[in-house]
């Protein structure tokens, strides 16, 4: 039969600590690994997609970016967003303790509806958000019907 342990005494947190702190040990040869802290890397551009009457439209948040940087690609019914930040600064004399500032590519690519007119796609980026406005077509635009249960 196992024992079950109390901690009356001392934190009952103590285990968790313990555990990070041989987790961070492991891992110092690549830096501080922060298991407790938002330590979220920069990998993918947040989205919101929304649909107006006469458009769809796409906002991605890509800060840090320049314009020439972002490339948008549409191949059949997906737009792919893609960019690279790349790290050319001469750094002698820096030892980091911590970086958490992002450099290097990302991809995301989005299914859209048959709807849509490929022609008219229009893209505007101001202060780090990337807006893509894409026009609906008329004759295809989304059709909705409730149906009812027998």
């Amino acid at each position: 039969m196992s024992e079950i342990k109390r901690y009356e005494k001392g934190n009952f947190f103590e285990p968790f600590e313990t555990l990070k702190r041989e987790i961070e040990r492991l891992f110092d040869d690549f830096g501080t690994l922060d298991i407790f802290e938002n330590s979220r890397g920069y990998t993918m551009p947040n989205l919101d997609i929304y649909e107006t009457d006469k458009d769809i439209v796409i906002e991605a948040d890509v800060p840090g970016y320049d314009k020439k940087d972002i490339n948008i690609r549409l191949d059949d019914d997906i737009l792919t967003i893609s960019a690279e930040k790349k790290d050319d600064k001469e750094e002698k004399g820096r030892n980091y303790i911590k970086r958490e500032r992002y450099f290097g590519k990302f991809e995301r690519s989005i299914r859209l509806p048959d709807y849509i007119d490929i022609e008219k796609i229009k893209a505007k980026f101001k202060d780090g958000v990337l807006k893509i406005e894409i026009p609906k077509l008329p004759e295809k635009a989304k059709k909705s019907k409730q149906i009812n249960i027998d």
